[in-house]
């Protein structure tokens, strides 16, 4: 089974990694926004060094604030801010904050390839200040799967996919979003995010096979219908045709039945008398009378 775990697998050399992407997105466009990359990674400027975050270019510790923050330490860690408050990091824990202009902060796990993805999720606010902080999990720039507020400090809320995960195709992103909540405020946002993805085994072909199979049942039934319609059809026509003959015959009898033997004596005279005698030559005496 193959597994992804954003703290596991956090990078502090390249963005991208792998299937991890640190930025952000606009205002109001948590959605449908487009990612901007963050482009550098800075230490905490002064004793806790220990905490590094992604930042974009028009941002540094304590400026704006818009970041995806990273534990290096693998145990738990507390940083005082330069005011009174502090952020509890978990061992080797992940975090966001949005921006103080209300851009997004965004982690996004990029799918390597088709299949069905079950996800993991558990935001916590771990700023001592908490109040209201948003969360959203955006399938394909296209779906919310998810989103809650947080309110107040340490409140934490999970969400997880169901056993089947959700089918996810190659490259397709799924963005996991910290924004201001419904206070709109930026500042005491810091959320620590918990984000594991696995990749269901042998479950991208399933459909794939399930479709050949389909299409198959599809062309082998179409067939018979087809057969059973024209076997039909030409049935009706040979029913048809029986009928026909049926009524010329019943007509015939009885008109044979109302001419004299005179009559039909130079009926057969003329037939021999006919120039284009291979036009009637194959006729009946029935056929001549109503010819």
């Amino acid at each position: 089974m193959t597994k992804w775990s954003l703290s596991s697998d956090f990078s502090l050399i390249h963005n991208p990694s792998s299937v991890w992407s640190y930025g952000s997105k606009p205002t109001g466009y948590h959605v449908t926004g487009t990612l901007s990359l963050f482009t550098h990674l800075d230490p905490e400027p002064n004793d806790y060094g220990e905490i590094v975050a992604w930042f974009g270019r028009d941002t540094i510790w304590y400026t704006h604030w818009l970041g995806v923050y990273y534990n290096t330490k693998p145990t738990d860690f507390i940083l005082k801010e330069p005011n009174t408050s502090t952020v509890a990091f978990t061992a080797n824990g992940v975090a966001m904050h949005p921006g103080d202009d209300g851009r997004f902060s965004v982690v996004r796990f990029t799918a390597p390839k088709d299949g069905n993805y079950v996800l993991d999720t558990t935001f916590t606010h771990i700023h001592s200040c908490a109040r209201h902080s948003g969360v959203y999990i955006i399938y394909n720039n296209l779906m919310t799967l998810w989103e809650i507020d947080l309110a107040g400090p340490k409140d934490s809320r999970s969400f997880k996919t169901t056993d089947k995960g959700i089918a996810v195709r190659a490259n397709e992103p799924i963005d996991f979003i910290v924004g201001v909540g419904l206070d709109n405020v930026f500042y005491c946002d810091m959320t620590l995010a918990r984000v594991d993805i696995h990749l269901l085994e042998n479950q991208a072909e399933a459909p794939v096979i399930a479709g050949s199979i389909g299409f198959i049942l599809g062309v082998i039934i179409s067939a018979i219908l087809f057969h059973i319609f024209f076997q039909y059809r030409e049935n009706k026509q040979n029913i048809n045709i029986n009928q026909s003959d049926m009524r010329l015959s019943t007509k015939c009898s009885y008109e044979l039945k109302m001419i004299s033997p005179i009559d039909l004596f130079l009926i057969l005279i003329m037939k021999n008398r006919v120039k284009n005698y291979s036009l009637i030559g194959n006729r009946s005496l029935c056929d001549l009378l109503i010819y």
